[in-house]
């Protein structure tokens, strides 16, 4: 099992035979579109799973994760779409997908509200919508949606900020799309993964006109090994002793949070003074 796996919500309902002699093979792409949902919106009474926020996909980029040619991945995308599994927009940049009925996220919606995020990210609504029977047995809870609202905001300041230091393009691949969302569902910092994505770029010497940092993918082991420094950084800091009935912060006390902040601060320091140093 890949290192960064992570569980999604499927029905058994999909593993019984009718399916298969259906869609065959094509159900590898099915479960992959289920699994990148990112966002839910009911319309006519049908709610649609919307694969990657609606991002174009290539068929070389599907080709690629599931080992297969284009002409597979475009054989199982009309499969799918013939029996009515998904739906496809083709625009300009690419394949824009949407899973038919979805059920991955738990809370039902009205018609122009957009639920999402589980393991991926979502903007969640806590609304009710009563005429959706497949999901009339669900609840939602409060807490929930508002943690899913704020990883769905980490995630798109995130991709924004390497986009914004890479120069170019709207939108992360779906496999840089996917590795953001591990770093965000693995409470990485999100300091510690901008700082990371400038050291990248700050660092990074061109060997021709052309090599450049095209993808999130090249950021990902400075970001993992920094978190892992850093947690074994404040993992080792004892917390203050606190006397009884005295306020924890005019002891001297300080959270783990405000740890790892002190440590990346300290990180950052030390990054600018070996800059400065290599400049004279």
């Amino acid at each position: 099992m890949p290192r960064h796996s992570y569980p999604f919500p499927m029905y058994s309902g999909l593993l019984e035979q009718g399916h298969y002699k259906k869609i065959g093979g094509a159900i590898w792409l099915f479960l992959w579109c289920v699994s990148a949902t990112t966002a839910e919106k009911e319309k006519d009474a049908i709610v649609w799973g919307i694969v990657l926020g609606n991002k174009p996909l290539q068929l070389a980029e599907l080709a690629q994760k599931f080992g297969v040619s284009d002409k597979t991945v475009s054989r199982w995308i009309n499969i799918l779409e013939e029996y009515q599994y998904i739906r496809v927009t083709r625009a300009p940049r690419g394949l824009i997908l949407s899973v038919r009925q979805s059920k991955k996220f738990a809370a039902p919606a009205s018609d122009n509200s957009v639920r999402a995020f589980a393991s991926d990210h979502t903007d969640l609504s806590d609304q009710r919508d009563k005429s959706v029977g497949s999901n009339k047995d669900i609840t939602a809870s409060p807490v929930v949606v508002v943690v899913e609202q704020e990883k769905l905001q980490l995630i798109q300041e995130i991709e924004q900020h390497f986009l914004f230091r890479r120069g170019r393009g709207y939108a992360v691949s779906p496999s840089d799309f996917e590795e953001i969302q591990r770093l965000v569902v693995s409470n990485v910092p999100l300091s510690l993964i901008l700082t990371c994505i400038d050291r990248a770029f700050d660092e990074f010497k061109p060997r021709h006109s052309r090599d450049e940092i095209r993808s999130f993918n090249f950021v990902v082991p400075r970001i993992l090994d920094a978190w892992e420094k850093l947690k074994a950084t404040t993992a080792a800091v004892p917390p203050a002793a606190v006397a009884p009935g005295s306020s924890p912060r005019r002891n001297g006390f300080i959270s783990k949070q405000q740890q790892e902040l002190n440590e990346l601060e300290r990180l950052r320091e030390e990054e600018l003074k070996r800059e400065q140093a290599s400049a004279y």
